[in-house]
């Protein structure tokens, strides 16, 4: 074989190589992240939960740069974070938006058992405001008719 032929066939295989090389598999959990990640941000995570969502954010990109360069175990593993920090960020979006809700409830509530006292004193014309442990403490009346 000459070397002109030699030269040819390393050229060659060089080439292949190179060419398999950027071939690389996509790698499923990093599809999976992406998923995740948009999810959350959908989920109001930005507003209540924007350090997991970052953080979930810079590693699929390292993810993908990993997936990109043909590093299948890295991509794998910085995915399935990224992924795990979208799920504690959509945890702590709806935990936050539940606390708000309750507090919301016991605020109504709070009101209508005022409302209430307060209509059902209003005879006596005493106004009954019930303080947040709920425990009212009337004072007596002498002159009020008894019942």
């Amino acid at each position: 074989m000459s070397n002109t032929t030699r030269l040819g066939v390393v050229a060659a295989s060089t080439a292949l190589l190179t060419l398999l090389g950027c071939a690389t598999q996509p790698v499923p959990e990093v599809a999976a992240a992406r998923a995740l990640v948009s999810q959350a941000e959908q989920s109001d995570t930005t507003q209540y939960a924007s350090a997991d969502l970052e953080s979930a954010r810079s590693k699929l990109r390292q993810a993908e740069g990993y997936e990109k360069n043909g590093k299948p175990v890295l991509a794998e593993q910085l995915a399935k974070e990224s992924e795990a920090d979208s799920e504690v960020g959509m945890a702590r979006t709806r935990a936050i938006k539940a606390e708000k809700d309750l507090a919301d409830v016991n605020a109504g509530t709070q009101t209508l058992r005022n409302e209430s006292r307060r209509q059902d004193n209003g005879n006596t014309g005493t106004t009954v405001v019930v303080p947040p442990n709920g425990v009212v403490v009337m004072p007596s009346d002498s002159t009020a008719p008894q019942r």
